[in-house]
């Protein structure tokens, strides 16, 4: 079982905008010193994921207003839907939903932490060979 681990420089924010954009479950808290959060598991689309602040010696949270290298990846039953809701609950447009080479409706959204979310769902089932055009044709108009 691989679990994500975010730090976060406000987790609480963040944990309150994960519910209410993303429908994720705080399951525990441990709270720290100062009304930080020590450490946080939170329930999402049946996944587990961990959280906490940054603490002296560990992991830093991304730096304010940079991206992180981490971006999450929630498969959902509506992309646009789940888009819809995430913005509407204080996260912001990174990508529209739209209709992705490989099968997936995607969109992708930034949650004012650092990390990026795609919310994605499958509309088209595609061959590997069929995959392997779309993506040379796609690199071909980045040049």
């Amino acid at each position: 079982m691989l679990i994500p681990y975010l730090t976060l420089k406000n987790p609480r924010v963040a944990m309150a905008l994960y519910e209410k954009a993303l429908g994720a479950t705080v399951a525990m808290v441990m709270d720290g010193p100062g009304g930080s959060v020590m450490h946080c598991e939170m329930h999402l689309a049946g996944q587990q994921f961990m959280l906490s602040c940054e603490w002296p010696g560990m992991s830093a949270a991304p730096v304010a207003g940079e991206r992180s290298p981490v971006n999450f990846m929630l498969y959902v039953d509506n992309a646009d839907a789940a888009y819809t809701k995430a913005v509407e609950a204080g996260m912001t447009t990174v990508q529209e939903p739209e209709n992705m080479f490989w099968g997936d409706r995607n969109a992708k959204v930034a949650d004012g932490h650092g990390y990026e979310w795609t919310l994605a769902h499958q509309v088209e089932q595609v061959s590997p060979e069929e995959i392997e055009k779309r993506a040379q044709e796609f690199a071909a108009s980045l040049e």
